[in-house]
């Protein structure tokens, strides 16, 4: 019984470290607080042709020694997002299918599924014309359900879009 309550005191006390010494991040697009042992993000940007425009998409991803990983995605669209349930859906079922992942639970755009020997938890939000998500990929249930990770959720924010810069127009002089 003494080995089972050292054992969750030093899990405890773990859990609070990691806590403690999270490591807060800002970008244009968010703002997260990652725990202690997630590396610098790495970004990567894209543009995908549409009927309605192009769509910029970039994604942050942070990893962990532990197997563990962040990402970050923001999906800037031609135009306004005018059905938001509309689009969160389709970005999950996207997000399952190309993971051929199951569900476990969803609530509000936030969903717990797994697959492929991951345990992941996912947040998806629609903002003006921009889609985000949050991804948290973890190698065991336990991992995914530790405080640290539900703060991650918590921590998340999403920045205002910056103002399109005025186009400039040429003028002549004579």
């Amino acid at each position: 019984m003494k080995n089972i309550f050292r054992s969750a005191l030093a899990v405890a006390a773990m859990t609070l470290a990691i806590a403690a010494s999270a490591a807060p991040v800002k970008t244009d697009a968010f703002s997260i607080t990652l725990p202690d042992g997630f590396g610098e993000f790495t970004k990567q940007d894209q543009k995908t042709d549409s009927p309605e425009g192009k769509i910029d998409t970039t994604n942050w991803i942070s990893k962990a020694p532990t197997g563990e990983a962040v990402v970050i995605t923001v999906s800037t669209m031609p135009a306004p997002i005018n059905d938001a349930d509309k689009a969160i859906a389709g970005m999950r079922d996207a997000l399952l299918k190309s993971l051929n992942a199951t569900v476990e639970s969803e609530d509000k755009g936030e969903l717990y599924f797994k697959g492929s020997g991951a345990f992941l938890r996912s947040k998806l939000l629609v903002d003006g014309n921009r889609m985000l998500q949050v991804l948290y990929v973890g190698r065991s249930e336990e991992q995914r359900s530790a405080a640290a990770v539900g703060e991650i959720f918590q921590s998340f924010q999403a920045h205002e879009a910056p103002a399109a810069e005025p186009t400039a127009t040429a003028t002549t002089s004579k």
